[in-house]
């Protein structure tokens, strides 16, 4: 029997919380994180220790030497990062444990200025997917022609970035009410919505291709 497995969720960024969550309940049923990641995840197969996995998200480290070394003196152990900015960092599991020895950031401020560091991203792209979505209907308004074999590509183009925009802010509009307390609002789950953009996407290059 293999030692390693490999699992192939992914996660969007507002959904770190889950991974999270996912993480520790693998960790409960002896399976270990080796690497994280953003497509795929590697396990190691372990009952003789369980983990509280937790996920920092800093694109910029001056000092990755120093900025680890801040969380081992906390009592977290490095495991990885990802090419896109995500660090997992794990510590053993005993039971009793206050809140606050389960979390790698205690107070409000810092976990909302981690948060703030992927709003602004997110906030930027949904604008972005935004802009060319209706950049894009006003090409079309502008010389529709349902017989042209291009048009189809515009419609799905633009499909795609309106799907990743809309959610892009459903996901930044939940981040909001929750901080004020209020009561999650639904947004698409990225499983869905990311493999049907992807394939909008490939499917618009390949009528590019073959027209």
């Amino acid at each position: 029997m293999k030692d390693t497995i490999t699992s192939h969720k992914f996660y969007a960024v507002w959904e770190y919380k889950r991974e999270e969550n996912d993480l520790n309940e693998a960790s409960k049923n002896g399976l270990q994180l080796v690497k994280g990641g953003c497509f795929h995840s590697v396990f190691r197969k372990d009952n003789s220790i369980r983990y509280i996995y937790q996920l920092d998200y800093c694109p910029k480290i001056s000092d990755k030497s120093r900025y680890i070394e801040c969380f081992q003196d906390a009592g977290w152990e490095y495991v990885n990062s990802t090419f896109n900015g995500w660090h997992y960092f794990r510590r053993p599991y005993v039971q009793g444990l206050s809140e606050e020895d389960t979390k790698i950031y205690t107070d409000l401020d810092s976990l909302y200025a981690m948060e703030n560091r992927w709003c602004r991203l997110l906030r930027f792209l949904s604008i972005f997917a935004l802009l060319m979505a209706l950049i894009n209907i006003g090409m079309l308004l502008c010389r529709f022609d349902a017989t042209n074999k291009h048009t189809l590509i515009y419609v799905l183009e633009t499909a795609a970035m309106f799907i990743f925009s809309a959610t892009s802010f459903m996901a930044l509009q939940n981040i909001n009410r929750m901080r004020r307390g209020e009561k999650a609002g639904f947004v698409p789950p990225f499983q869905i919505v990311y493999p049907l953009v992807l394939f909008l996407v490939i499917f618009c290059m390949i009528l590019i291709f073959f027209i």
